[in-house]
């Protein structure tokens, strides 16, 4: 069984090229959007947020409390 290297013309490969581009768009715009969403949190939920406050965002964002609860000390993302 030979194994032959792919033309240049390969489609393939023009493929790969542009998954791989779109990999990286979407990943600058994840980045972006969780900067976004780490920034509200920390505007709508001050240190000394109520419960009931936490929740109201726990609801709005569809996160678990334990994400928005990282969120807000910093240590996710």
């Amino acid at each position: 069984m030979s194994h032959e290297n792919p033309s240049p013309t390969d489609w393939r490969l023009d493929e790969l090229h542009r998954l791989g581009e779109l990999e990286r768009r979407l990943s600058l715009e994840l980045a972006e959007t969780r900067e976004a969403i780490v920034n509200l949190v920390g505007q709508v939920l001050p240190q000394h947020a109520r419960p009931a406050q936490i929740e109201q965002v726990v609801q709005a964002s569809g996160y678990s409390r334990w994400m928005i609860e990282r969120l807000r000390d910093g240590k996710m993302w």
